[in-house]
């Protein structure tokens, strides 16, 4: 499941400031399901170099496992943080900052139920 208000300051792993209520609905959803248990995935937009894309990217997965478990989830629900850098990015590296920023994203692949 893509979460597109879950977003990041270009070329940084510092979660946006409207990145707060989406983050809050899926702890939400989580302490009220508290057998599941999800995998988060970071991505980048195609600027800079894929080998530093990958990199933050996966200071991205990390930073939302991180703002969850603020929030309140249980360790046992993220089942870890995967960063895929801009290998699935849609935008042009030239595009502008509003298309680029829809690739500064994260996702979440529930593994359990």
């Amino acid at each position: 499941f893509e979460f597109d208000e879950v977003n990041f300051e270009s070329g940084s792993a510092r979660l946006a400031p409207e990145s707060d209520q989406q983050l809050d609905h899926l702890a939400a959803i989580l302490k009220a399901f508290p057998n599941a248990a999800i995998k988060v995935g970071g991505y980048t937009d195609k600027t800079g170099n894929e080998e530093a894309n990958k990199r933050l990217s996966q200071q991205r997965a990390e930073a939302v496992v991180a703002a969850l478990k603020q929030r309140g989830v249980k360790e046992s629900q993220l089942m870890g943080a995967e960063g895929y850098g801009s290998q699935f990015a849609k935008a042009d590296a030239n595009a502008p900052d509003e298309e680029r920023k829809k690739d500064r994203r994260m996702a979440v692949s529930v593994r359990k139920k």
